[in-house]
């Protein structure tokens, strides 16, 4: 986005260096008649050391720190002091840095943008909140890459009008981002990101995020491995930071819980081999971590080396769109139809996005309002958008900052900060806005809104399964309460029979059939073999169901 002059803004630390001209203000008042308008070749801005440059005036006779701070006025002319000239009569602007990403590994913005949009004109159209104030968005395309997004996150650095909060989605964009942001004195708040590793404060000591941690899905995993006996599991991941360490803390939870995990493969892009490994070693719970595109690129594998079915149970993640195995896909070599076939009957965890009590949120609206007046935002089908499930928390993230500006600012400037005095080099502001964020406390359309101590939001999970190409919910989990609710609607595939043979000196041999449940599964039954008790195992027919005692 090309900047230009905005009126009502007046940062006081970015300057323009004009050659062959006065110097004049990035921003704020534009200037005198006599002055050129620098051109986009000639401007230059103050750079930052995120890049390897000095941001604090080295070099230009301007010592580090706020400019026309005590111990600096001597170094600046008095007619290049800034001078605020915030107009009464109107709201003055506050800007917002974000990242969407429209494609890529998860094109969340297709629907977090039109949600944020929407926040942003329900927002500024309070007068309770912000009322000296408007909200407005720069935003650009991330394409959920890193170092797309490191180019956009130096323009919106380098480019005024300052922003006052940068807002990137997902969790490779955000750690690249929150890692810069302390530099500048930035809050970074995310809507779309869960890598575990963003809860480190001393990484990341300005980040917040109204999506929780992704290792809120493992204790659901672990209860549900618990509730059906399975003591042996197999894992597959696409090798990111976010799923590398999702993965680590699921391998502590489970070896807590007493299982093991057998077979651990991993894959950067292309997920042939290691399908083809958990063929080999028999895997049959597996777990699988990895970004929608990629998705489709295993489970078309697993079509091939047809590791689906009744013997065979796949979690996956739950943020994927709807219709993610229908979409068309010029990577893959799997019709729909054989698609379709291969995702039958997963189970998908995923935090609950949305509140399900049609209770009125701090906007007014419920949840069932703000999915309707989503819906006719969206350009396409809401199955067919992607972010459509991470939308409320995108809506909630205005909100959140939004109460935070207006605390901060003293709810119209009587007894706060004035927000137009942010700068890049003020941290006084940050730390106030960071206050304010920290102690975020309000119902939104995504249920109760606040942080923890590592910035991240507390939320319940959501289980479903692929029922006849649809996902249907099984049941919610609590994990601050270790409460299961499970609706017993889940279905699988065919019918077992378990045969058990038990011998004992009294009789040569006595056969035992039992008839499994829907989920082919056994339960807590006990037998007696002799003297012995053996547990009862949950198993699946193939290779599991022979259990010989006595």
């Amino acid at each position: 986005m090309e900047p230009g002059w905005i009126s009502g803004v007046t940062p006081t630390s970015i300057w323009w260096a004009v050659p062959g001209a006065s110097v004049v203000r990035a921003s704020g008042a534009p200037p005198s008649p006599t002055a050129r308008a620098p051109s986009p070749q000639k401007r230059r801005l103050l750079p930052s050391p995120v890049f390897g440059m000095d941001r604090c005036g080295r070099g230009l006779g301007i010592r580090p720190g706020k400019l026309g701070a005590s111990g600096n006025s001597s170094l600046i002319p008095s007619f290049l002091l800034p001078v605020n000239r915030t107009p009464h009569s109107e709201r003055r602007a506050v800007y917002i840095g974000a990242l969407f990403p429209m494609s890529g590994g998860w094109p969340g913005g297709q629907a977090c943008q039109p949600a944020v949009e929407m926040a942003l004109e329900d927002v500024n159209s309070r007068r309770d909140i912000l009322p000296d104030y408007e909200l407005k968005l720069i935003h650009h395309d991330s394409k959920c890459d890193p170092g797309q997004a490191t180019k956009y996150l130096y323009e919106l650095l380098y480019n005024d009008p300052i922003k006052i909060i940068l807002m990137p989605g997902c969790s490779s964009v955000s750690t690249l981002v929150a890692e810069a942001a302390r530099m500048w004195n930035l809050i970074v708040l995310s809507y779309g990101s869960s890598s575990p590793a963003l809860s480190n404060r001393q990484r990341f000591p300005t980040f917040f995020r109204t999506h929780p941690s992704a290792t809120l899905h493992n204790p659901t995993r672990v209860k549900l491995f618990e509730k059906w006996g399975w003591k042996k599991i197999a894992t597959i991941q696409q090798t990111t930071e976010v799923f590398t360490s999702t993965l680590d803390d699921l391998e502590e939870r489970v070896k807590e819980a007493g299982i093991e995990i057998t077979f651990r493969q991993s894959f950067f892009s292309d997920p042939a081999v290691p399908v083809k490994n958990l063929k080999r070693q028999d895997a049959r719970i597996i777990v699988g971590l990895f970004y929608e595109t990629e998705a489709r690129k295993v489970f078309c594998e697993v079509y091939k080396e047809r590791l689906f079915g009744k013997k065979y149970v796949w979690f996956l993640i739950g943020w994927y769109a709807d219709n993610w195995f229908k979409t068309y896909d010029p990577s893959i070599n799997c019709t729909v139809d054989e698609m379709t076939e291969a995702v039958e009957g997963h189970i998908t965890t995923e935090i609950v996005m949305l509140n399900p009590a049609n209770t009125r949120s701090i906007s007014n609206m419920t949840s069932q309002e703000f999915v309707e007046k989503l819906t006719k935002r969206l350009k396409r089908h809401p199955e067919e958008t992607g972010g459509f499930q991470e939308a409320p928390l995108a809506y909630d993230a205005i909100w959140a900052l939004a109460l935070a500006l207006n605390k901060t600012s003293g709810g119209g400037g009587r007894s706060g900060v004035r927000l137009e005095d942010f700068n890049y080099n003020n941290q006084t502001i940050t730390d106030q806005i960071y206050r304010a964020m920290n102690s975020s406390s309000f119902e939104g359309v995504s249920g109760h809104v606040v942080f923890d101590a590592s910035g991240s939001r507390m939320a319940w999970t959501l289980i479903e399964q692929l029922q006849g190409g649809s996902y249907k919910k099984i049941g919610y989990y609590d994990s601050t309460k270790d409460d299961l609710s499970w609706s017993k609607t889940d279905k699988w595939i065919g019918k077992w029979i378990l045969f058990i043979f038990s011998f004992s000196a009294s009789e040569q041999s006595r056969k035992r059939v039992i008839h499994l449940n829907e989920g082919g599964l056994v339960g807590a039954i006990r037998l007696k073999c002799g003297s012995e008790v053996v547990q009862g195992q949950e198993l699946r027919e193939s290779g599991y169901n022979l259990t010989r005692c006595g």
